[in-house]
This record gives structure tokens, C-alpha cells and sequence, in this order.
């Protein structure tokens, strides 16, 4: 899957019927839907959602190249984003410096078996080499997600490795 290309253009995928391209700002209130879908897939979302505050995070990662990036994938002849792909930009110590975390990636089930969701992963690996960053992080699904073999498969199968256990606290 090397070779896809991103530029502030969109790029056709194979299979034709979309594109994927960097998130622009009229994009937030798709993404922040495809988000949503996402976190009910998951059993979501949780009380921390705010509509509001997710577009401006969007918005944030799109405008903001400090803080991230938001890849797209647009079918063509709608224009409707049927995959999304948001990446936290991360610094530590423990990295030797920045790195991303893949915070969320959402296909549309009708485009799951296409490998809309490899050719995300492709392009946020490239943007990542071209930041200079050491390596991308994901958080899988939490056990008992119906799906969570599959998803670690997926992951595992474009070079991903599982590394441990996340623990959180809200504040």
C-alpha cells in the first residue's frame, strides 16, 4: 500500500468512487457525526462528548498543525465522508520526542471491506515520517468488544504491535 500520495488535494483510491485528502474546515461537522458513530460502536458516547467542543477539537486538528492532523475520505460523486482518520500530536520523553496517536478511525460499514481503513493508515504513516515522528499509536477497543480480535488484526496486519495497557482518569 505505499504509495498513496496526500497533498492538499484529494487523491483517487483504488476501487475508484473516492478520495482521501486532508480534513479542510467545512469538514468538522462530518467528522464530528463519523466520531459520533464511531462512539457508539463503542458503546458511546460517554458524558465527557460535548457537540461543541468535538467540532472545536476538529477544527483544532485541522487549522493547527502543532497540535495533529485529520485525514478524509470522501466518496466522489456525494461528497459525503464515508472514513476519517484524527491524530493527536504527542511529546515525551520516553519517545525521544513527537509522535502521534491515532485517537480515532472510522470507516462507513459499506466501505469496510475495501480497505478504505489501510489506505488511512497508509497516509497517516506518511505525514507522520514526513513530521519526523518515531511512531504512531493506537488504543484498541476495550475487552469484551464484540469486534476487538478483528480490530487488532487489522492493526497487526499493517505493522501495528500491541505495547500494553492504557489506564484513565477523568477530571
Amino acid at each position: 500500500m505505499t504509495g498513496v500520495r496526500v497533498g492538499a488535494e484529494a487523491q483517487g483510491l483504488p476501487h475508484g468512487g473516492t478520495a482521501l485528502r486532508k480534513g479542510v474546515p467545512r469538514d468538522e461537522n462530518a467528522i464530528v457525526e463519523a466520531v459520533g458513530k464511531l462512539l457508539s460502536e463503542l458503546g458511546g458516547p460517554g458524558p465527557e462528548f460535548s457537540l461543541e467542543g468535538a467540532k472545536q477539537t476538529a477544527l483544532r486538528l485541522i487549522q493547527d498543525p502543532e497540535e495533529g492532523f485529520i485525514f478524509v475520505i470522501e466518496e466522489q460523486a456525494t461528497g459525503q465522508i464515508v472514513g476519517i482518520a484524527a491524530i493527536s500530536a504527542v511529546l515525551a520523553v520516553r519517545a525521544a520526542g513527537a509522535y502521534g496517536v491515532l485517537q480515532e478511525l472510522w470507516i462507513s460499514r459499506d466501505f469496510r471491506s475495501s480497505d478504505r481503513g489501510g489506505h488511512l493508515l497508509e497516509a497517516v504513516r506518511s505525514e507522520a515520517k514526513r513530521r519526523g515522528w518515531q511512531m504512531i499509536e493506537v488504543a484498541l477497543p476495550p475487552d469484551g468488544y464484540p469486534a476487538l480480535e478483528r480490530v487488532r488484526r487489522f492493526y497487526e496486519e499493517r505493522g501495528y504491535r500491541v505495547g500494553g495497557l492504557r489506564a484513565r482518569k477523568r477530571l
